[in-house]
C-alpha cells in the first residue's frame, strides 16, 4: 500500500504507528531491568543473571521485537528516502547486538562456573557500541539527506550524531561510564519520537530527496 500525500506533504500514518509501537517495547525492555556494568565481578553477574534468567531472556525477546518494529518503521519511510530507509534497517540489525550478548549471559550464568557469564557481560559495552554506530551513521544520513525539511529535524538529527560521536571519544579517554552514555540515547528517541510526528503530519514534499 502506498502512502497517501497531499499537495505538499507525504503522510504515512502506518509509519507513524509503527513507530509508536517501536518506542513503546524498547522502553518497555530497557526500563524494567538494570544489569550489571562491565566492572562488575563474575561472581556477581552470574548471581544476578541466573536469578532472573527468566525476566531478561523474555525482556531480550521484547527487545528484538523492537528492532524488528524499527525496521519495519524504517522500511517504510522509503517514499521520504531510500537512504534513510537503508540506514534504518541498518540500525535495526546493530540495535539486535546488545539484546544477543544480554540473552547469551543469562544463558550461560552458571554459579559453578561464573567466569562464562563473566566473559559476556566484559563484551557487553562492544555490543552497546555497535548500537551507537548504527545509531550515528542513521542520523547522519537523515541530516544529509532531508537535514533541511523540515529544518528542526536536520538540527536533532546533528544532536544525536555529535552526542554518539562524542560517546565513542569520552569511551576512549575515560574508564568509567560517562553522561553520554544516558543523553545519546534520549535523544534518538527524541529524533525517533520526531520522525513519528512527521509521519503524522506529513514530511515537506519539494526538498524530499529520494
Amino acid at each position: 500500500m502506498t502512502s497517501p500525500r497531499t499537495d505538499t506533504r507525504t503522510v504515512d500514518r502506518t509509519a507513524g504507528w509503527l513507530g509508536v509501537a517501536f518506542l513503546v517495547t524498547l522502553l518497555a525492555s530497557e526500563a524494567a531491568l538494570t544489569l550489571p556494568d562491565e566492572g562488575a565481578t563474575d561472581s556477581l553477574v552470574t548471581t544476578f543473571y541466573s536469578q532472573h534468567r527468566t525476566v531478561i531472556i523474555a525482556l531480550q525477546i521484547v527487545g528484538f521485537v523492537s528492532a524488528a518494529l524499527l525496521a519495519v518503521f524504517a522500511w517504510r519511510l522509503r517514499v521520504v528516502s531510500r537512504g534513510i530507509a537503508a540506514a534504518g534497517i541498518l540500525l535495526a540489525l546493530t540495535a539486535l547486538a546488545p539484546g544477543i550478548i544480554t540473552a547469551l549471559t543469562a544463558i550461560v550464568a552458571d554459579p559453578a562456573h561464573p567466569d562464562a557469564a563473566g566473559r559476556y557481560n566484559h563484551v557487553e559495552p562492544r555490543g552497546d557500541d555497535l548500537l551507537f554506530l548504527g545509531v550515528m551513521i542513521f542520523a547522519a544520513t537523515i541530516t544529509y539527506l532531508i537535514g533541511r525539511s523540515p529544518l528542526w529535524l536536520g538540527m536533532l538529527s546533528s544532536t544525536v550524531s555529535l552526542l554518539c560521536l562524542l560517546r565513542f571519544a569520552l569511551e576512549a579517554l575515560l574508564p568509567t561510564r560517562n553522561v553520554l552514555d544516558s543523553l545519546a540515547p534520549i535523544a534518538f528517541l527524541v529524533l525517533i519520537a520526531g520522525l513519528v510526528v512527521l509521519c503524522f503530519r506529513g514530511f515537506p514534499e519539494p526538498e524530499r530527496i529520494a
